[in-house]
């Protein structure tokens, strides 16, 4: 239960974000807004992982988890990249819709690299996440 609030905690941080983002695209190119926000971010880890202590993870990380860590990493930088782009060309609401499909995207990899579980709860789960993103663009699938 615990893990299922804090998720929703995260969801309602990360359903505000699109908006900041949008607002600060109409004075910055989506290069310039990544920049900042990855130098902020980075700031802000380093002083937290010295005033915990926490930076010594650094040193303790194993070499292979590190490479898929700079994978995850490189990944989120060409999607967030790619992410904002979309969002400074057309509505906030829209391009978060299309971008929230990704859990099936990772239930289909999880399925073919982790050998996770792909029976039919998870496929109808699918049908509901494309299900959802068409009815929230309805709009825009029966205009264009």
């Amino acid at each position: 239960m615990q893990a299922a609030l804090i998720a929703f905690f995260v969801a309602c941080i990360w359903g505000i974000n699109p908006i900041f983002e949008k607002l600060g695209l109409k004075g910055a190119s989506p290069y310039t807004m990544i920049t900042i926000r990855f130098i902020f971010t980075t700031l802000c880890l380093t002083i937290y992982g010295f005033t915990t202590g926490k930076i010594i993870h650094f040193v303790e990380t194993d070499k292979r988890a590190l490479i898929w860590i700079i994978l995850s990493g490189i990944g989120a930088m060409v999607g967030l990249l790619l992410y904002l782009y979309a969002l400074k060309m057309d509505d906030a609401s829209k391009i978060v819709t299309i971008v929230a499909t990704f859990p099936m995207f990772t239930a289909f990899y999880a399925y073919m690299f982790l050998g996770e579980n792909f029976g039919p709860v998870r496929i109808l789960g699918i049908v509901f996440v494309i299900t959802g993103a068409i009815l929230i663009n309805w709009k825009g699938f029966v205009s264009s």
